[in-house]
Formats: C-alpha cells, structure tokens, sequence
C-alpha cells in the first residue's frame, strides 16, 4: 500500500513532477488516514509515499497505527530532513523499519543544485550517518539525469561500502512538465553516456547490488536486459495523467516538442501516443 501523507517538501528538485501539487492541503488528516489504512487488505507492507512525509506533525502516531493494525513493513520515503536530535530514535521506537532515501549525488554543487533550496549537504551528510547506525532497513532512490551520471557508479561504491547500503531504486528523467523546462541541466543523450552506463553496469554486478529500474527504455540496458522489464517497471509505473496526455487522436505534444529521445515509453509508443 502506498499511502500520500504529506502534499509538502523542503525540497525543490528540478526533476519534481509533483510541484502543483503544493498549493493544496499539507499535511493529509489522520483521521482520513486511518480510514484509508483500515480499508486496506494487504496487510504486509505500507509506505508513506511522495514529498518528505518526515515533515507531518504526527507521523509517529501513524506509524503507530500501521504497526497495531498489523502491517509488518513499514517503508517511509524521505530525503533526511529533520530527524535531527532523538527523532530519529523515536521514528524506531513508533516501529518504524524501513528508510527509503532519497539521493542526488555526493558531489556538494550538483547536491545543492538538485535540492535547490531544500536540504543542506552537511546536514544530508550528517542524516546519512545517523540512518547508518540505527538499525532501520535502508533503500536509496536516485533520480539518474545529466548531472549525477558521470559520478554514479563512484557514488554507489561509497553507498555501499561506507553505508552498507545494497537496495537501489533508479528512476529515469522524463521529459513531462516541471523537469522539462529544467532539461537543459538534466537531458542526456544514452549514446553520449553509454560507457558511463556500462560501468553502472558493472558496478551493480561486481558489489551484488539489488537493483530496480524504474522507467529506462531498452536502448539504455544494452546487453544487460536481465535489468529491464517494460510490464513491471514502465507500464505499471506509468500515471493516468501520463497515458491521457499521450493518448491523444492527435499528434501528442511530447512528439511536436522532439521529447522522444528522452521517453521512457519510446519503445511503445511509435510516435503515436500509446
């Protein structure tokens, strides 16, 4: 179950496609909330899904209800903010035990670039250490764009050999809305990168990392298609807003606006919406 709580971030990244989304409601009511957990069957994992759902005033009081209501995992998706002090304790003690992190790169402009105004590179630095001693389960997504490709794979062997860190997300950059006007500074060319690829490649297999890569076309595995699975990860990742805009009798705009080379969904879509 992936639940939102949250509909804030003291982040601003340039590959954020829920920026619209912060004129609505913060912070999501726990009354409401607990409806919705109640109504749920699958009872093995919940996570707390988009923005930074560390920033809701009473995150520990829901995290409570998941564990007494029998959900036996608890995933909370967060870039670090604010489990300064003893939160981070309490989050554990609220029976918290899975962190999933968000990470842009270990470089400190190409860090603060991404998070604009949002989370200081010291204090990202000082959260990642904290998460490293407690005793949480913790799984690092990266959102792979022009500005953290050509140091990833030096940035996965610090992850995983500084941080014990074997468990990765990659999300691609796709060309829709916000991080469109930002592809100046995110687009790149697979070609253009392919070695770099290649070495992520490598890098993955020889540390035995477990992996998931969350809206890549085939072109950008190459001959490591063991990775890919366009039903898992591109279909069923792909939103309803996403397949409207692409499914227009017309020419879709993505096509008139030459996005293709950069769409996770190319290999599908034959130009023509899907």
């Amino acid at each position: 179950m992936d639940l939102r709580i949250v509909n804030t971030c003291n982040n601003d990244c340039l590959y954020c496609l829920e920026s619209d989304l912060r004129n609505k409601e913060k912070f999501i009511s726990k009354d409401l909330l607990f409806k919705e957990i109640l109504v749920e069957k699958n009872r093995d994992n919940i996570t707390f899904y988009w923005w930074n759902s560390l920033l809701h005033p009473e995150l520990l009081d829901i995290i409570k209800f998941c564990k007494l209501n029998w959900f036996n995992n608890i995933w909370l998706l967060s870039n670090t903010m604010w489990i300064e002090g003893d939160y981070l304790q309490k989050l554990q003690q609220s029976w918290l035990n899975n962190f999933w992190l968000y990470f842009n790169s270990f470089n400190k402009e190409k860090h603060e670039l991404v998070n604009w105004t949002g989370i200081k590179y010291n204090i990202f630095l000082e959260n990642l250490e904290k998460l490293f001693i407690s005793w949480l389960h913790i799984k690092v997504i990266i959102h792979i764009n022009k500005l953290n490709i050509n140091t990833i794979s030096r940035d996965l062997i610090l992850l995983k050999e500084k941080y014990r860190i074997n468990n990765f997300d990659f999300v691609n950059y796709f060309p829709f809305d916000k991080p469109y006007k930002n592809r100046k500074i995110l687009e790149y060319r697979i070609l253009e990168y392919r070695w770099k690829i290649d070495i992520l490649f490598k890098i993955i297999k020889k540390l035995n990392l477990k992996v998931k890569f969350v809206k890549f076309s085939k072109d950008f595995f190459w001959d490591c298609l063991n990775f890919y699975d366009y039903e898992k990860w591109i279909v069923n990742q792909v939103w309803k807003e996403d397949i409207e805009r692409l499914s227009w009798k017309e020419i879709p705009f993505c096509f008139k606006e030459s996005r293709c080379d950069f769409c996770f969904l190319k290999d599908n879509c034959k130009y023509y919406g899907l």
